[in-house]
């Protein structure tokens, strides 16, 4: 009986690293496939979006969406603030209003992190949102139609990954998506996210070193 019961744990160990080996083999293999497709870049340079949009606050629809758009091409959506915090202070200082870990070394304030390019009156954006080794990646295209300098419209929606192409085939993705309005604040955060320390995200190596320079700099200043 001992014996069946110590072949029996032994199976169950096999069976349980195979699927850990399985979920890791998916997760590398989704974020290579992410890698060979992001064909937005930073380019390393600021974009032209204040010629279009204001930017120096958030968008918001009516489900509480909050998105912001940086001039050096990234973008950061699904983010929250503090509870009970007044709409004056959050104006007044929106990084401070920030709930999340905007201070950590992580910059997790916000959730869905990406790169934009501008195609006239259209924001063509992908975003991403890093797997782990118990969660997939994901990797969309999003479009916003300006509407003017404080409305955007969300019009495409499409996941860009293997694994949503039966899901593409079922739905169009030209929507006639929720409207974003502009609310100005002063104080705001940083674009420094996970994202662009990933050297294939910058369209030359060289802008990517400075960055990440520029990074390391900044820590031994907070030491």
């Amino acid at each position: 009986m001992g014996s069946l019961i110590l072949k029996f744990n032994t199976m169950r160990k096999q069976i349980i690293l195979i699927i850990f080996s399985l979920i890791a083999i998916s997760c590398i293999s989704q974020k290579g496939e992410i890698i060979s497709k992001s064909n937005i870049k930073l380019e390393g340079r600021n974009t032209n979006i204040r010629d279009l949009l204001e930017i120096d606050g958030y968008y918001q629809d009516q489900n509480y969406l909050k998105m912001m758009f940086f001039e050096d091409g990234t973008y950061v959506s699904s983010f929250s603030f503090k509870k009970d915090i007044p709409e004056n202070e959050i104006k007044a200082n929106m990084s401070k209003s920030l709930a999340g870990g905007i201070e950590d070394k992580q910059f997790s304030w916000g959730n869905d992190w990406g790169v934009y390019k501008i195609e006239g009156d259209t924001l063509v954006a992908y975003y991403y949102l890093r797997g782990s080794f118990w969660t997939p990646w994901y990797f969309d295209e999003v479009r916003y139609k300006i509407i003017d300098k404080i409305t955007i419209q969300k019009i495409y929606w499409k996941g860009l990954l293997k694994i949503d192409e039966q899901y593409n085939k079922e739905r169009s993705p030209w929507i006639n998506g929720s409207y974003l309005h502009f609310t100005p604040a002063d104080s705001l955060p940083s674009s420094d996210c996970w994202l662009k320390k990933q050297k294939w995200i910058w369209r030359n190596e060289q802008d990517w070193k400075d960055y990440m320079q520029r990074i390391e700099q900044n820590k031994i200043k907070k030491k």
